[in-house]
C-alpha cells in the first residue's frame, strides 16, 4: 500500500504539478505503530524531496506519543509545534458573539450567565464550547425561549455527556 501511496504522490507532484499535504486530525488517537508508517510514506528519494508534509493535530498526549522510540523518526521531521490553550471567559464571549454575528443574529441571544456556563462547561476548549452552545440553542428552541440561559446550557451538558 505504501508503494501505491508513494506512486500517487509522485504523480500528483511531478505530473500534475500540485502540492500535497496530509492533515491527520486526532493524531493523538493513533496507535504507535502507525507513526512509523507515516514516517515511511514521507520518504522520497532518500529524503531529498519533501513532497508530503504532514500536519498532525491532537490533544497534548500527541507530544508524549511522539517521544516514544518508534515515533522518533517522524518526530524528527516536525519543524514547528503549536499548542492551543483554552480560552478565558471574555474570549469565550467574543467567540460566541462572533459566531452569532456571522449568522446575522441581531438580538442578544445568549445571556451572560449562559456564556459563563458554556465557558465553565467547556473548560475553554472551543470544540466542547461549540457542542454546548449548539445544544443550548436546541434546548432554548424546545422551550420556545427567545434567549439561551444557563439552564439551557446545563440541560445541553447532560445531553452531550
Amino acid at each position: 500500500m505504501i508503494k501505491s501511496i508513494n506512486k500517487a504522490i509522485r504523480e500528483i507532484v511531478l505530473e500534475k504539478k500540485m502540492k500535497v499535504v496530509l492533515v491527520v486530525d486526532e493524531a493523538s488517537l493513533i496507535r504507535l505503530e502507525v507513526f512509523a508508517e507515516l514516517h515511511t510514506i514521507t520518504q522520497f528519494e532518500q529524503d531529498s524531496k519533501p513532497w508530503l508534509p504532514i500536519i498532525p493535530t491532537g490533544r497534548t498526549n500527541l507530544i508524549d506519543k511522539l517521544m516514544y522510540q518508534t515515533s522518533m523518526p517522524l518526530a524528527s521531521r516536525i519543524v514547528a509545534r503549536s499548542h492551543m490553550e483554552p480560552i478565558n471567559r471574555q474570549e469565550m464571549k467574543q467567540y460566541i458573539l462572533h459566531h452569532l454575528a456571522i449568522t446575522e443574529v441581531k438580538t442578544k441571544l445568549f445571556e451572560d450567565t449562559a456564556i459563563k456556563a458554556v465557558h465553565q462547561g467547556s473548560g475553554g476548549i472551543l470544540r466542547k464550547a461549540n457542542h454546548l452552545a449548539r445544544g443550548a440553542l436546541v434546548a432554548a428552541a424546545k422551550n420556545q425561549s427567545r434567549t439561551v440561559t444557563a439552564d439551557h446550557v446545563r440541560l445541553a451538558s447532560t445531553e452531550i455527556s
